[in-house]
């Protein structure tokens, strides 16, 4: 699969949502549940990029503290943007999944060049591509198969 992910991203149609640093856990996560969506990103007050936050982060704070964790800001939960894993837009679909694969993530912020961000690619869009590239080989060997191609 070499396509280059700004084709995937051309056929995507989706809002990226984001969160502002200082906002409560809670409210990070009641926009993910209203949203059926697994990441947000995560602004400063100027609206730039200062981490993404992620179902696994509430799993993972949640796993190492006693403390209630409702109204903690989101800056203490995310993924800071010192640690940010990112892809950009004329990456092959191929590498990005290996990148995904390798760092156990779900979850890729896809940067242009130019640095602003395109979108957050997840593994649910490289299945949707895997699964369409799936059905066209399977319906050009039947079709192979049962002679509606010349020889």
């Amino acid at each position: 699969m070499n396509k280059k992910l700004n084709e995937l991203f051309k056929e995507k149609q989706y809002k990226v949502y984001s969160i502002n640093e200082n906002s409560s856990l809670k409210e990070a996560v009641r926009i993910l549940v209203e949203n059926h969506i697994g990441s947000l990103m995560v602004l400063d007050d100027q609206g730039e990029i200062q981490g993404i936050f992620t179902e696994r982060d509430v799993i993972i704070k949640l796993a190492h503290t006693d403390q209630k964790v409702s109204q903690l800001p989101v800056k203490e939960v995310m993924t800071s943007k010192d640690k940010l894993i990112i892809g950009h837009d004329d990456d092959k679909i191929d590498y990005l999944m290996q990148i995904m694969t390798t760092h156990k993530i779900r979850h890729l912020p896809i940067m242009k060049r130019d640095g602003s961000l395109m979108g957050i690619l997840s593994i649910r869009d490289i299945i949707r591509v895997l699964l369409r590239d799936t059905k066209q080989k399977v319906k050009f060997l039947n079709d192979y198969i049962s002679g509606k191609y010349p020889s």
